[in-house]
């Protein structure tokens, strides 16, 4: 019994390998958890320094964090001790791409090309050659060299913009169709062409030219970036996540590419990679410096970075000269959630679409839904949509008029009161514009009427208090709350 007893309390002691910590590196890695996955490929590096396949994994992360010189040092020690693996040419030529040595990123490519005939990366290294050729001088691939071209990528753009602010359409359009001529794989002249179309509201138009472009250049960056802010305003949302998976883990190799992407990745929620984007962007070229801080105070604030989200958005009030409110601090009311305003502006139901038209009105967000909204499309809006959208800036002396005015001050007196547009208040300000329909078509006019004794009635019916409650909230008796629910009750009734 008592050997028997000490072979049962025996312990078998653990000696972790190579192969442990490179699986459990593995497994990091591809749930994107790059520090950890870091740390065990090094452990497993140290296990097996001669393992090829440990070695390229780890140069792979490297190349994540950004730190492409040390996995091109690791990349070369495996191809003197192994010649024959040869996918650390193609890897070895995207890590100078991303340091803009285009020179040594051609010649590891084309040394990946001439030793596999049909390896594994073989697509993917002719595609970066082509990249190269057509945004790189021909003569030298240096860091001078990308930077004259993106001068010449920014007095393209000025002279677009210049343009465009005035209101010369029609120049910036034969501007562009004749730089696609001489220039036919001068790409950003395409996308710019689409940004006109869809300025002048024939957005049918625009798509065709940006599916067009990428038609002749599949995965063209900026081309699938417009395509994405076009489903994200139109609330077409599993296209618009369809194309940000596409998009979000391309690494540009230009700054106005990183901004275009960076904004993108903020207004999708993520976050992290947003703010390795802005990091990497150029101060001096920097394209909209509008939307720059904007995106970069709410990238900031959800990566907890207060001081510096504060800062951003000071920086973005002294361009655009107003005092706003911070847009993220109150995230539960419903105008300051962007999917919920923009899914309402396209809704077909009138009522919902004319609750998305008010919720712009009185949104913290509306640099983001309006002035960073290049297709913001009013064509198809009715008469009160209009009315809304103006806030009543010119307002005609009729009772269709007067009624969508009263309805709005009614709403406006439900927010001072406590009762903002929330999920939880959603179907009360929805029946509020069913009921402005119903009072016009049933000729009731809300000019002579108790806009408090409304809002009270509306706000009893949804069950947000009792009627002694409500009645003392807007400081009116039981009695006539009880006679505007029953006015309340007539109009509604169908």
């Amino acid at each position: 019994m008592k050997n028997s007893k000490q072979e049962g309390n025996k312990i078998y002691p653990f000696r972790p390998n190579g192969e442990f910590y490179f699986q459990r590196g593995i497994e990091a890695f591809r749930n994107q958890e790059m520090p950890e996955a870091l740390r065990y490929l090094e452990r497993a590096a140290f296990f097996e320094p001669d393992e090829p396949v440990i070695m390229c994994q780890l140069a792979i992360c490297y190349t994540e964090l950004g730190q492409f010189d040390k996995s091109n040092q690791i990349l070369r020690r495996v191809l003197d001790e192994a010649d024959d693996i040869h996918y650390c040419y193609y890897f070895m030529a995207n890590n100078y791409a991303y340091m803009k040595d285009f020179k040594s990123a051609l010649q590891h490519a084309n040394k990946y090309l001439a030793v596999v005939a049909e390896g594994e990366y073989v697509e993917e290294a002719k595609d970066l050659i082509q990249l190269i050729m057509e945004e790189a001088p021909l003569a030298s691939f240096g860091v001078s060299d990308i930077s004259d071209m993106e001068k010449d990528f920014f007095a393209f753009k000025e002279n677009v913009e210049e343009l465009i602010s005035e209101d010369k359409l029609a120049e910036a359009n034969q501007f562009l169709v004749a730089k696609i001529e001489t220039e036919p794989t001068f790409w950003q002249a395409y996308v710019e062409l689409a940004g006109i179309r869809f300025k002048e509201e024939r957005f049918p138009e625009g798509l065709a030219i940006l599916e067009d472009l990428l038609d002749r250049d599949p995965g063209n960056l900026l081309a699938l970036c417009e395509l994405y802010l076009y489903a994200y305003y139109q609330a077409e949302w599993e296209q618009a996540d369809k194309i940000f998976k596409e998009i979000r883990s391309i690494e540009p190799f230009m700054s106005f590419q990183r901004e275009k992407l960076a904004r993108i990745c903020a207004m999708a929620g993520d976050y992290k990679r947003a703010d390795q984007l802005f990091f990497k962007v150029n101060q001096l070229e920097i394209m909209d410096r509008y939307a720059y801080y904007y995106y970069r105070a709410e990238t900031a604030y959800f990566l907890e970075r207060m001081d510096e989200a504060e800062a951003f958005w000071e920086q973005f009030q002294q361009i655009d000269g107003e005092s706003l409110a911070f847009p993220w601090d109150a995230p539960e009311l419903l105008a300051n959630d962007e999917f919920a305003v923009l899914a309402k502006l396209k809704s077909r139901d009138t009522a919902k679409h004319l609750l998305g038209v008010y919720l712009m009105t009185i949104s913290d967000k509306q640099p983001a839904l309006i002035m960073f909204n290049d297709y913001f499309d009013m064509t198809g809006w009715d008469f009160f949509a209009h009315l809304i959208f103006s806030e009543f800036e010119f307002l005609p002396d009729s009772l269709d008029a007067a009624n969508c005015n009263g309805v709005v001050a009614i709403l406006g007196r439900m927010e001072e009161l406590g009762f903002p547009a929330t999920v939880e208040t959603t179907k009360l300000y929805v029946e509020a514009f069913d009921f402005m329909q119903l009072a016009i078509d049933r000729k009731y006019d809300l000019r002579t009427k108790n806009l408090d004794g409304l809002a009270a009635a509306m706000l009893y019916r949804h069950k947000f208090g009792t009627q002694k409650q409500i009645a003392g909230l807007f400081g009116l008796s039981v009695a006539t709350l009880r006679k505007f629910l029953q006015e309340l009750d007539v109009v509604l009734s169908r």
